[in-house]
Order: structure tokens, then sequence, then C-alpha cells
């Protein structure tokens, strides 16, 4: 194969690096060599620089504050969604309070009417809001102090020796009034009326109290509606992007207020369906909103597809994001943050004369969910996993919004990569059905969109593999939609096709597209899932040792095997019944009882033997140009 001389000291030094083992390899800056990756460059060099190419989404918050408050979110016992608390200080009455605060105060920050921003601190113990609380000092941001929501929404303080106004009350014109617990809609409404009215959200339990603290209400939501919250201040809203999440909540609320976001709710009552759902609504809002607008959040005690299928077929980007604080801040100014380049393999150092091998690889489920990135991703049942790295674990990432949302924790994800594991964007732009996707909105355009921004964001952060899902990952529909992908992204490897559901639909099967450069990608649908049914199994779908006899029966013929593991699903050490060994220890079980001829390789690494094997004239002309 053709090597250039002047990347010859970094091909030696590569290959000393893979002897070696050493874990904390970053390929060079590409700045090295070339700004951009082309032709006759190291394959590990092929990404772009980061820059704003319209892929950004999120709304982003643009002026730092000078300072902020750490505002303690919730004291004592009881969560801070319950309704059953009776002091000021706890309860759902006391996050929206806190929520509301937050929210207005970032948003005059925003507006350049202060200098001072609101930190919720509730969840500040997780890795993620550590980070991002840090980056903030980074930036020339510091805490002036923490205080409960209570003292900064009623107390005067004297500005700080520079200047700088600490009051937050001189910025609110008063409160929007809730009933939580006669009427949950009542939290929807605030969440609209507070950014409308400047208003801090209090609860009737509360009202006296903020009433001989000088407060006057300026609107009463107490026996109001979502639908009426939508006819009253429909056009006082941004149609930028959209909150929906359930009405016992408080989360998201923040930036809802901060970015004068409608919220939706789809049931009217907390995990209960039954007892009447926004559906018409929510529809109409979804026409509504500006063309490839993000959507926020989660409902629940209902089927995704209540609500994923709407946002899905307008050719908004759903982004499961719910238990999720501090959004405005966690994102601040994130176009001039990224950072962090995934670990790739590169192909040069693959023995593709191996003979009689199986290959299989695991790939976890749920990549998409960014509020899972952002509590319990790092951990060691998943990412930080101890036989994540020997298991060579393929790891689903909302690598676009992820980055967009809290760009310090994507940094950190990126950097605990473990060696031999992959990285792949999950899924194309958001949870949404590739299938589906803009068919009541402009497909074509909706598709281009969104396949152009998520190729940017794989691109930049040096992500090789894409992870789509569909209803039908055999249609011709998902069909479409994996060329649109592919059109987009001439550095994009293959693509993994999931089934909703079940997600072994596809059965392995490969479809081929040719990309812009003439080279056939493999677009991957997963042949097994290891799936915790209650001790039962489905043709396709299992506990580990079902499946590692499904993949022992596989031929030598048919030598490859995308399995996927379900994220939430956990087993026992005998690989059938129900435990908590999850993720990597799942795919560790099933492993174990491969044969032999069985070898475990990451996504990647399958993607380019499958390459060779099918399409090997292709692919040893596409490593002679690359390297």
């Amino acid at each position: 194969m053709k090597l250039n001389i002047k990347n010859m000291s970094v091909y030696l030094f590569l290959i000393a690096l893979s002897l070696s083992g050493c874990d904390t390899y970053q390929s060079p800056n590409p700045s090295d060599y070339n700004d951009k990756a082309n032709t006759n460059s190291l394959y590990v060099e092929q990404f772009d620089a980061f820059k704003d190419v319209g892929q950004y989404w999120h709304p982003e918050m643009k002026v730092k504050p000078v300072k902020y408050w750490n505002c303690i979110e919730v004291a004592g016992v009881g969560t801070i969604n319950d309704l059953g608390q009776n002091q000021r200080i706890r309860g759902l009455q006391y996050h929206l309070l806190c929520q509301s605060l937050a929210g207005l105060a970032n948003r005059a920050v925003e507006e350049g009417k202060s200098k001072v921003g609101v930190w919720l601190n509730d969840h500040s113990d997780k890795e993620s809001y550590k980070i991002s609380k840090s980056a903030l000092e980074t930036m020339g941001i510091t805490q002036q102090g923490m205080q409960s929501g209570i003292e900064l929404a009623t107390n005067d303080y004297a500005p700080d020796v520079n200047g700088v106004e600490l009051n937050l009350r001189k910025l609110i014109d008063g409160y929007v009034l809730t009933d939580v617990k006669n009427n949950p809609e009542s939290n929807i409404v605030a969440s609209v009326a507070s950014h409308v009215y400047n208003s801090i959200i209090v609860d009737v339990r509360d009202k006296a109290y903020y009433e001989f603290k000088g407060y006057k209400m300026t609107y009463d939501a107490t026996r109001k509606t979502t639908q009426d919250a939508w006819n009253e201040f429909k056009g006082k809203c941004s149609n930028k992007a959209l909150v929906i999440m359930p009405v016992q909540t408080g989360q998201l609320r923040e930036f809802a207020i901060k970015n004068n976001l409608f919220v939706i709710n789809l049931n009217k009552k907390y995990n209960n369906s039954s007892a009447g759902q926004n559906t018409a609504l929510l529809k109409e809002v979804l026409n509504w909103l500006a063309p490839n607008a993000p959507v926020y959040g989660w409902e629940q005690g209902v089927g995704e597809d209540e609500f994923v299928v709407p946002v899905s077929k307008s050719g908004k980007i759903m982004i499961p994001y719910d238990w999720a604080f501090n959004t405005s801040l966690t994102s601040l100014l994130y176009k001039e943050r990224q950072t962090g380049h995934a670990k790739v393999l590169n192909p040069q150092f693959i023995d593709f004369n191996e003979k009689g091998k199986k290959y299989v690889s695991y790939y976890l489920s749920d990549g998409d969910n960014v509020q899972w990135m952002m509590n319990d991703f790092v951990g060691t049942n998943y990412y930080t996993h101890p036989e994540a790295n020997n298991m060579k674990m393929s790891f689903g990432l909302p690598v676009d919004n992820l980055s967009m949302i809290a760009p310090s924790m994507f940094e950190s994800l990126i950097n605990k990569q473990g060696k031999n594991t992959s990285i792949v964007q999950t899924f194309g732009g958001g949870y949404n059905y590739a299938d589906n996707f803009g068919i009541d909105s402009g497909r074509s355009d909706n598709l281009k969109y969104i396949s152009k921004g998520t190729a940017a964001h794989m691109r930049q952060h040096r992500i090789k593999v894409l992870a789509l899902i569909a209803k039908d990952v055999r249609s011709d529909a998902s069909k479409e939609a994996y060329k649109a992908y592919i059109d987009a992204n001439d550095q994009l490897e293959g693509i993994i096709a999931v089934q909703y559901t079940p997600y072994a639909g596809g059965e392995g099967d490969v479809f081929w597209i040719t990309n812009s450069k003439g080279y056939d990608i493999p677009v991957i649908t997963v042949k097994y899932s290891i799936w915790n049914f209650n001790g039962n199994n489905t043709a396709r779908e299992g506990s580990p040792k079902y499946i590692a006899g499904k993949l022992n029966a596989e031929s030598t013929e048919k030598p490859f095997s995308l399995v996927c593991l379900h994220a939430w699903s956990g087993f026992a050490s005998d690989g059938i019944s129900a435990g908590d060994i999850k993720g990597p220890g799942a795919a560790k079980l099933c492993t174990d009882l491969l044969d032999k001829d069985y070898k475990v390789v990451n996504v990647e690494e399958l993607i380019w033997r499958m390459r060779m094997q099918y399409r090997p004239e292709q692919t040893k002309k596409l490593l002679n140009e690359v390297f």
C-alpha cells in the first residue's frame, strides 16, 4: 500500500503505540498536516475543523453572566416533584419556584438587564453537573454564594464591591399562581405564563407568604388548562423549540422560560393516559413550530409512539431529555466550546487474512438519551464498566445533541473512551424514525437538513459510524433515509439500523448504498438483541445464554453478527435469570458461551471486515488512498 513520506513518522509512532497498548492516544492535530483531511493522508486524520456550518439547532445562551447564584433547589426529605410536602422549601411547588426564578434570571442576563445568573444545585453531585459547573468558573464566571430559592426571591441584596447588582427580585414583576394539587395542568400553564408575565411561579400553598413579602399576582393559572395556555399565549412564545414534559414535574422549566418556549403535556394527569390527553393540541403545536425545531423532554405513562411518531412525522427533532437541569448554563456559548475527537480504529492495523473466524460486535441501545448521559451513563454498569474495553463495546452517544447541551460533559466522555471501543452517533439528529421522518411536512427538505447537520457533527468530532432507527428497516422509505445520510457524509464508514420494534427485526440483513465518492457503504441491521423478557425469549431476542446459542449456530458463510444490548435489561451470572449485570457485563455473559471460532470486534472493525469481504477491490483502493 502507498505511504506518504511526510506521514512516515506518524505511521511508525502509531505502530509503536498499538504495540504498547496505550489508552491515552489522541491522533495528531490535523493542523500539523492539513486543516481538513483529504486524500493521501493518514486515515485517523480525517475529520473537519470545528466550525458553524448550519448544524446547530439547540437554543444558545450567548451572553455570559459575571456571577451566578447557586440555588438550593430542594431541602430535607421528599422529592422535588412531590405533592405531599407542606413546607415552603420542599416539593413540586418549591421546585417550580426555583425553576422559574432561574429562567427569569438567566433570561435577564441574555437580555442585558442583569449580570447574575442562577444555577440550580439539585443533582450537582452528578459528574456531568460538576463538570459543567466547573466550566463556568473556567469561563471566568464566579459563584456569588449559595441561597435557597425563597431567599433569592424575597431578600434584598446590596451590589457587590464592583457594583454588580445581586438583587434578583428587582428583575421580577410578580407571580403566576398555580394549584398543582387540584389542577395538574396549572403547572404547564404557569410555565408559559411565567415568561409572558416575567413572574415567578407560586402555588396556592405558598400564596400568602409571597404576598406578605410584597409580590402581586400577575396571572391566575389555578383553573387554566394547557389548551387555555395555547389559546392565550401562542403569539407570545418562540416557535424555535418546544418542551414536552409531564404535569407533575418541574424539570426543563428554567430552559423553557429563559427561551420563551411553549410547554405542553400529553397526559392531563401524571402517568395516566385514561384521564385525557392533548393529542390534537400536540399536532397543532408541532405544525406551528419552525421547520426542524427541536422538541425536548419525554412523557410518562404512554407508549412513546404516541408522541415520538407525531414529532417525527412533522419533521421536528425529538430529543429524549427530561430529568435534567441547568440547560441554559450547561450549554452556555456552546458553539465556541466544541472540542473532543473520538478514537477511531485505523483499518491498516486489521489482519484481513484471518481464516475460519466469525465476528460479533455489541452495540449498546438508547444512546440517543441525553438525560441518561447527564445522569447515570458514566459508571460501572455502562461506559466505564470494567469489561467495556475487553468486549470492544460500541457505545451509542447523542454526539450532536450532547455536544450542544453540555459540551463539557461530551468532552469528558470522549476523554474516557476506551482504546478498543467505538462511539456511534445515535440517532440521526435525535430520536426520529428514519422511515417516517418529515412525511407530513416536506420529507425531502427535512431529510436533507437533518442528514447534513448530523454529518457536520460527526465529521467535526471524528465519529465514523451512524445508528438510525426505523419502524421497518427494510422499507423503501428507510433506504431513502439511509441514502440521504450517506450522501451527506463521505467520511461515513457504515450505518447501524435498529428496528422499533423488535430491535432485531432486520435479522442481520445488509444493504449497500454508494456514497458520493463511489464507495459502497454497508447498512447493517441488528441480527440479535440481548433483552430481558422475564425469562422468555423470542426468535431473535432474549437472554445472553439464549443469544450465545443462536450465534453458535451461525454459519461461517455469514460470519458477521451485530448484537444490540438493551441498556435497561439486567441478568444474573447464569446468563438467563434477571439480575443486575447490564451492558458490557451482559456482553461478557454471552461471549463466555461462544465457540472458539468467534472473535469479538468493535463495530468499526466489523464494518471494515464486511467491506473487505464483500467489496474487496473498493476497500483496497480506499485504503491505498487514505494511507
